[in-house]
């Protein structure tokens, strides 16, 4: 596959949804103002193995997937979310195009079936360090980690199997 130039992927248009309703069956979408950056990662545990088949030689075995993130909110006067609790569990939508999943125009949450790729996520807060610079003239920065509990939406990877022969 040959690689071409384009447009840098920007994040500046991204954004990071809530859900603020006290039901699990409602939901109530609010959109997280001045988001800094929030991040996932899947990390395969890869046993290794070592049977009469191969010889004395390790494999590598299937193992569970961590799925842990973390999530940046800068504190500022108006509207914003209450903290996020230790062991809290909560729902988010992001995608790096707004767009996608809130419309600016009704101020209001795209329907999931007419969004774009974006992910979904129920979350579990696993840490809430406060840091706040007192010597410094900064927007204090709310760093959260956090468990994915269950995926509700992730995009497909796009990884193809390679079928060359070795």
């Amino acid at each position: 596959m040959a690689f071409e130039p384009g447009e840098l992927c920007c994040s500046s248009d991204a954004c990071v949804l809530l859900d603020t309703a006290t039901s699990y069956v409602t939901k109530t979408w609010d959109l997280i103002p001045h988001v800094t950056q929030i991040s996932t990662t899947q990390t395969a545990t890869t046993p290794k193995l070592v049977t009469s088949s191969t010889n004395g030689q390790e494999i590598s075995a299937c193992g569970t997937v961590s799925n842990v993130g973390t999530l940046a909110i800068a504190c500022h006067s108006g509207n914003q979310p209450n903290l996020l609790c230790i062991n809290g569990v909560y729902r988010i939508r992001w995608s790096s195009i707004c767009d996608r999943i809130w419309n600016s125009a009704t101020d209001a949450p795209i329907a999931d079936v007419s969004a774009g790729p974006h992910f979904e996520a129920t979350i579990r807060i696993t840490s809430v360090p406060f840091d706040l610079n007192i010597a410094g003239n900064q927007a204090q920065i709310y760093n959260y980690g956090f468990d994915i509990v269950k995926w509700v939406t992730y995009p497909d990877c796009q990884a193809t199997e390679d079928t060359e022969a070795a």
